[in-house]
């Protein structure tokens, strides 16, 4: 009886660890991706997107929305997260909310990024972009 508890008070701990989206990481996934817009290297976007997000729309109809947002809000300046929350998805996986404020050379903006774990990989499964 023992030995059962020993293993199920490991497998708990174990299952909790696999199921935690490490927030350093959430971010510096979605810094690189804000980067990657801003520097205009779109085709190497749908790397940081989960496989849903990428069958959502083409690459070309995202290449569209990125040039948009660009000729409106101007380059990166800088950035800062201003907000972080562990939380889960509808789905019940562990997700991190991150919110940033972008400062462009024309507008800030408001960017909301949802950050998941999929198949071993952090990846971006929703994104929100508004003007503050």
């Amino acid at each position: 009886m023992k030995k059962l508890s020993v293993v199920l008070c490991i497998l708990s701990v174990a299952t909790w660890g696999c199921g935690h989206v490490d927030q350093t990481k959430a971010k510096a996934l979605v810094v690189s991706l804000i980067q990657k817009i801003d520097s205009d290297k779109y085709d190497e976007t749908s790397a940081y997107y989960t496989d849903e997000f990428n069958a959502g729309e083409s690459l070309s109809v995202r290449i569209a929305k990125y040039k948009e947002l660009q000729d409106a809000f101007g380059n990166v300046v800088s950035m800062q997260c201003i907000a972080v929350k562990d939380s889960t998805d509808p789905d019940d996986r562990p997700i991190v909310k991150l919110m940033y404020r972008v400062k462009h050379t024309k507008l800030t903006s408001l960017e909301a990024y949802n950050v998941v774990s999929q198949n071993g990989d952090y990846k971006v499964e929703e994104q929100d972009v508004n003007k503050e």
